[in-house]
């Protein structure tokens, strides 16, 4: 987001830190559509892991008003009857902000607006301030979304403001039917006008972004693929949306043609096994090389569990620290598969209870 809302591609490149109706399980995207997004690609086939008993995006707090559909629903059910708002204190504050010359508030009021708060334009609170506002693109808020989602939030000085965002957040990390709302808001609010899909890298930015809570294990390693393959042309609502149920129930080891995930996702599963076979087999190579590791028969000094702890550890999936020890192997088992043979390996959700 760099110095507006529309900047995006120029933050931070930090994936580590980061479904409004709730987010279909197992359900059979639109393969044609994602199809074309690959320039050229080989044809692969359908596959997906799809467990609906391993799902852990389900609500985990009552929301406060039973039936909550929009996090300003919440805030307002939970504040409306200890704060009153004036439309008059709302409007002077809409003032404060708004453009010279449109009656909207624009970049450079909303960098205003952001420094008041305290926050940089491309900081996780300021989409949740566009997702509270209802906010229909980047870099201009209207005047009926401020006073309506202010009036909404029940807040009428940039001090409530700031309030309303923290609590927000608090519930962001603990509600993951809200998370889902504030997911699925994410798309469209990054989209152009009359556009359909994101751009490769808004997407990306905004995956790094809205992953600042409910960070996937995989992230990295998905923002990873999508940069080294500049040949994606976007990302369509489809795969957005369905990447929240397969960063939680992907299982590369063990991924297959049960139900049909978008196309982009087979191609990243095909992306890391073929990876952590590189890496796997490179480390045994080099082990083989001075003696620590004996592909024929029996194990001098490393075990192949070593091995392939130390490809998982290449590859981003599991932590460098104590790998060694009996911690980073529990780890390794719950992250790799074998298929059977020596060098094989898949990787599994790291936490079944990521959420």
């Amino acid at each position: 987001m760099g110095n507006c809302l529309h900047c995006f591609q120029t933050s931070s490149d930090n994936a580590g830190s980061p479904s409004m109706a709730s987010a279909p399980t197992c359900q059979k995207p639109h393969i044609e559509e994602t199809d074309e997004l690959l320039s050229p690609r080989s044809p692969l086939k359908n596959a997906n892991n799809c467990d609906t008993k391993r799902s852990s995006f389900k609500k985990s707090l009552v929301l406060l008003n039973g039936n909550a559909t929009t996090m300003s629903d919440i805030i307002t059910t939970a504040v409306k009857e200890t704060l009153e708002v004036s439309d008059n204190t709302l409007n002077q504050l809409f003032e404060e902000y708004k453009d010279p010359e449109e009656d909207m508030i624009l970049t450079e009021g909303i960098e205003r607006l952001c420094h008041d708060l305290k926050y940089q334009p491309d900081e996780f609170a300021i989409l949740v301030l566009a997702w509270c506002l209802d906010a229909s693109q980047m870099c201009r808020f209207t005047k009926s979304e401020f006073i309506e989602g202010l009036h909404k939030m029940c807040a009428d000085t940039i001090e409530t403001v700031r309030i309303r965002l923290e609590q927000t957040i608090e519930m962001l990390k603990v509600d993951t039917e809200m998370f889902k709302q504030l997911y699925r808001f994410t798309f469209r609010f990054g989209l152009e006008p009359d556009q359909r899909i994101l751009s490769l890298d808004m997407a990306i930015s905004l995956w790094k972004l809205v992953f600042t809570v409910h960070t996937p294990e995989l992230l990295g390693n998905w923002i990873h693929f999508l940069e080294q393959h500049p040949s994606i042309r976007g990302i369509p609502k489809d795969t957005w949306n369905m990447f929240l149920n397969f960063s939680e129930q992907c299982d590369i080891n063990n991924y297959d043609d049960t139900e049909a995930w978008p196309s982009l996702f087979d191609d990243f599963v095909d992306y890391e096994r073929s990876r952590l076979t590189t890496l796997t087999e490179m480390i045994e190579s080099e082990a083989a090389a001075d003696g620590s590791y004996c592909t024929t028969k029996g194990v001098v000094g490393d075990s192949a569990e070593d091995t392939q702890i130390e490809a998982c550890v290449a590859a981003g999936y599991v932590d460098d620290d104590n790998n060694n020890d009996d911690f980073s192997r529990q780890t390794h088992q719950s992250q790799l598969g074998k298929s059977g043979t020596t060098g094989t390996t898949g990787v599994q959700s790291a936490n079944d209870d990521i959420l």
